[in-house]
């Protein structure tokens, strides 16, 4: 999500982790390339791209001398017949390593355990130093050099660099990047108008939604969409939208963008139950990060109708701007359009209406209207 989700592009990745460990004998090779990487960052969001990339690169080069030193710090540790002995488990290995003097290696392990714990490794060495001998990877890097080369119109290269970041998305030192990766990949596919790899990406990003994933959660929208046309009645349609907004709620506002994408995608070709769900859930989204941000602007703002949610939202034009960049706006005047063409004529005019006298964007608001007067 932009706006509320970043503060600024210049500090995107200022919250990139430090490392976990550092001598107290001195200076672990490249240990910097965090910050040389945060230095390509700034440069990137100041449209500086010949110097994003050397540093980028920079930055894996570095990253790559850490990896060689703890590497290389673990291998000693073999060389010692007792400490092979010990067997292979890091609870009964590290105390060994303590008594013999391997300062180094000792180092490593315990930034590998805080970062990861001792279950993803099994409670193994050998697990712990396959997991090391890779660790030159940088998926930050990567995903950085793609965004790059994607601007410069290099969108094979540009593949190349976010599938490898995507691959390694398990060494992320911050772990929803993998989302911004896997929008990049999708606006690539989009690019090159490759639907189906547009779909498997956002659908990647929809994968950790439980609300998405819960079929039973997913067919009760559909079904509250429809009562508007089963009660019948201008007063039940309208009550049918506040109530929709009323009863669910969404915390996962990193969907926002995927749902609203597909529900686009799905009404292109024509699979309409797939494009109502997804613009159902992201309406239900944004109606629930909408009002988190007012709860956080006015004293005692408790949630009072979708109708007072607009009309409160257009109040602060940086909500209205979160809203353009998200495509929230739109994403409502969808969940009305492809109501309609799904058959639930009544619901889709009731939000029309709404609509057309409360959307916070101008465009939106006589784009509802004229739905109505087509009709």
């Amino acid at each position: 999500m932009k706006a509320f989700r970043y503060i600024v592009c210049a500090v995107l990745f200022s919250v990139f982790l430090v490392p976990a460990f550092s001598l107290s004998s001195g200076k672990i090779p490249g240990d910097d390339y965090w910050f040389v990487l945060k230095q390509a960052e700034n440069a990137f969001c100041s449209n500086d791209y010949g110097r994003a990339l050397a540093l980028a690169e920079e930055a894996k080069e570095k990253k790559k001398q850490v990896a060689d030193w703890e590497k290389l710090a673990l291998d000693q540790t073999q060389r010692s017949s007792k400490v092979r002995k010990v067997g292979d488990y890091l609870d009964e290995l590290l105390p060994v390593l303590k008594e013999r003097g391997y300062d180094n290696a000792v180092y490593v392990i315990n930034a590998k355990l805080k970062l990861y714990g001792s279950d993803f490794f099994h409670g193994k060495f050998s697990e712990l130093k396959a997991w090391v001998e890779k660790d030159y990877l940088y998926p930050e890097a990567d995903f950085l050099i793609g965004k790059i080369y994607k601007l410069e119109g290099e969108f094979e290269l540009s593949g190349d660099y976010l599938g490898k970041a995507y691959d390694n998305i398990k060494r992320l030192d911050i772990g929803d990047v993998k989302y911004d990766i896997l929008y990049e990949l999708a606006d690539l596919a989009d690019f090159r108008e490759d639907g189906p790899e547009y779909e498997k990406m956002l659908l990647a990003v929809l994968a950790d939604d439980r609300l998405y994933r819960d079929e039973g959660f997913m067919k009760a929208l559909v079904r509250l969409i429809n009562d508007g046309k089963t009660k019948g009645g201008k007063g039940s349609s309208d009550q049918a939208v506040e109530k929709f907004f009323l009863l669910y709620r969404s915390d996962n506002d990193i969907s926002i963008q995927a749902l609203e994408k597909l529900s686009v995608y799905y009404s292109g070709i024509n699979q309409t139950e797939k494009a109502l769900r997804c613009a159902a859930l992201g309406a239900v989204a944004a109606v629930s990060k909408i009002e988190d941000i007012l709860k956080d602007r006015m004293i005692d703002y408790s949630y009072n109708g979708f109708v007072d949610l607009l009309a409160k939202s257009s109040m602060y034009g940086d909500i209205i701007d979160w809203g353009n960049d998200n495509n929230i706006w739109e994403l409502f005047f969808s969940l009305a359009k492809i109501s309609r063409s799904y058959g639930q004529v009544e619901f889709s005019d009731a939000l029309f209406a709404i609509l057309a006298q409360y959307e916070p964007e101008d465009y939106w608001k006589l784009r509802a209207s004229s739905e109505i007067s087509s009709r």
